[in-house]
């Protein structure tokens, strides 16, 4: 996993889980309207939802990936 993903409990965020549901909720209904497909988009905003979801909003981006079962993380020293 890449730096920001493992160190994402002991850094300040540089753009946050919430951000990117904002953000990718703005691309959506800009293509919507467009009546232009995101399928890829549309799942990564389900991903990034659902980590806001569990609390994770105010986190780095990279946290997105604690949603998923099975991945550990490295534990904070």
């Amino acid at each position: 996993m890449g730096t920001r993903c493992t160190q994402a409990m002991c850094i300040r965020p540089l753009s946050s889980v919430n951000i990117f549901v904002k953000d990718l909720g703005i691309v959506l209904d800009s293509a919507k309207r467009n009546v232009f497909p995101l399928p890829l988009t549309a799942a990564a905003h389900q991903m990034f939802m659902t980590a806001a979801a569990q609390g994770l909003g105010g986190e780095d981006d990279s946290a997105v990936v604690k949603i998923f079962p099975g991945i550990d993380l490295p534990k904070k020293a």
